[in-house]
Order: structure tokens, then sequence, then C-alpha cells
């Protein structure tokens, strides 16, 4: 986008307000539920299966960062060929 060399493989980061409300999950909204976008992203970045209640504890750590979704907010649509939400 700056056509700067230094800005190669930046990318921008969404902040995590709201996360708990403002489903589906992923860049394709291929994933509804919050505890099971976090159990993808343990296994994905991770290389590791979250306990269960770890899972539960980031999750409501996730829960606390939950404000007003604002009036204009609309979730991403799906994209045509993306796997049915797991």
């Amino acid at each position: 986008m700056t056509k700067s060399d230094a800005d190669l493989y930046v990318f921008k980061v969404p902040s995590l307000r709201n996360v708990a409300g403002t489903a589906p999950y992923f860049h394709d909204g291929s994933v509804a539920d919050l505890k099971r976008a976090v159990e993808i992203m343990g296994k994905t970045q991770l290389g590791a299966d979250i306990p269960g209640k770890d899972v539960e504890a980031i999750t409501a750590f996730l829960g606390t960062l939950t404000g007003p979704v604002p009036a204009n907010y609309s979730a991403p649509e799906r994209y045509p060929d993306a796997p049915p939400s797991p």
C-alpha cells in the first residue's frame, strides 16, 4: 500500500475490543464461536491443544474487553467458497 520496502509484510492487526460480540472470526469469517477460534489459534500459532479450562479463561478475558458495539457495525460477509463453520 505504501510502496515502501520497509513496510513489506507489515499488517494491521485489528483491535480485540468487542471481540466477543463481533463474530464471525478469521479473515474469511469461517468460525462463528469465539471459544473455537481460541482453540484453532492455539493449535495454529502455538502448535498445541489449549486445555479446556484455559480456553474458558482466555475467552472470559476477551469478554472483559467488551463495550457497546457501535450502531454502524456490520459483521463481515462470508466468502462464497468459505468452508462451513465448525
